[in-house]
């Protein structure tokens, strides 16, 4: 059988026509190297391919996909096979791989709250005292607080001034003014996300100026009562850096001050104990924790 029958053979077994001009490659040798690459499975999408012969150069086309490819050489058969690789994928392109499916992945917890280091609290607060002798009315003012500090302790300062009292002793009535000021060592604790306590202890300073009010003439005097001071406050944290807050205090002097009326003699003393409350509203200017990131909703790939 004539090598022209031979290609002739193999060109109708592979099903997809060619056509070839010039003579490297030869019809027969692309239409063999074609069946080998095909196999029997021939594409639904085949169609008419072309193979041309360029001198030092060939060009193949395809399903509408052309190349030219260079062979000094001009070795026949490597063309028709190169040339039968090209029409085998472009008629029949491989699949590529699907996709890995895609999962929800719950989110993380939120991040727990940090507590910082180092916090700096300011605070006003309505003040009401009251002496503990019977006959001390009570006096209401206004207070002033900072407090920093280093995780649960620190230093605490207040500043106030109470509204002018009248006391009557005896035939004497006393007018006494205080200006209460303090400071302390203080601790404090968180009860839950919303309550903290906290405790102070330490120094109080209290000028205050005394008058008697029925002698005339008589002229103010001022005093300064040194003693001890312990405090007790409740915050309660409902509002990012505001906090409302009720307070309670005892202020102890060991040493009261002795009121002498000319020319009634001693008529009274300042109290060697006052007790009072206060109301009011804390700022954290260096909040003790803060929320890192929120949770979110995220998606992996099995």
């Amino acid at each position: 059988m004539s090598a022209l029958l031979l290609g002739l053979v193999a060109a109708a077994a592979s099903s997809v026509p060619v056509d070839v001009t010039g003579k490297c490659p030869g019809a027969d040798a692309v239409a063999a190297a074609l069946q080998s690459a095909l196999g029997k499975d021939v594409p639904a999408r085949a169609g008419a391919a072309a193979v041309t012969d360029r001198g030092d150069r060939f060009s193949v086309s395809a399903a509408g996909q052309t190349r030219e490819l260079a062979d000094p050489a001009r070795d026949c058969d490597e063309r028709a096979r190169a040339a039968a690789v090209f029409i085998a994928l472009a008629l029949n392109p491989p699949l590529a791989p699907a996709p890995p499916p895609v999962r929800d992945v719950p989110a993380p917890p939120p991040a727990a709250p940090v507590e910082s280091a180092r916090w700096l609290e300011l605070a006003a607060a309505a003040r009401l005292d009251g002496g503990g002798a019977a006959e001390t009315p009570l006096a209401i003012g206004v207070e002033l607080g900072a407090a920093a500090g280093w995780r649960w302790l620190g230093l605490a300062a207040t500043a106030g001034i109470l509204a002018p009292t009248e006391t009557r002793y005896s035939s004497v009535t006393v007018r006494q003014q205080r200006f209460p000021l303090s400071l302390a060592i203080t601790a404090r604790r968180r009860l839950s996300p919303l309550f903290a306590i906290s405790g102070a202890a330490g120094a109080a300073l209290v000028p205050l100026t005394l008058r008697a009010q029925d002698i005339a003439g008589a002229p103010t005097s001022t005093r300064l009562d040194a003693g001890l001071r312990l405090a007790l406050e409740l915050h309660v944290h409902a509002t990012g850096p505001l906090a409302p807050f009720v307070g309670l205090h005892a202020e102890i002097f060991p040493r009261a001050y002795e009121l002498d009326a000319d020319p009634l003699g001693q008529v009274g003393s300042t109290g060697g104990l006052w007790l009072g409350g206060s109301l009011g509203l804390s700022f954290e200017a260096m909040p003790r924790s803060s929320l890192r990131r929120e949770p979110n909703q995220v998606s992996a790939s099995l």
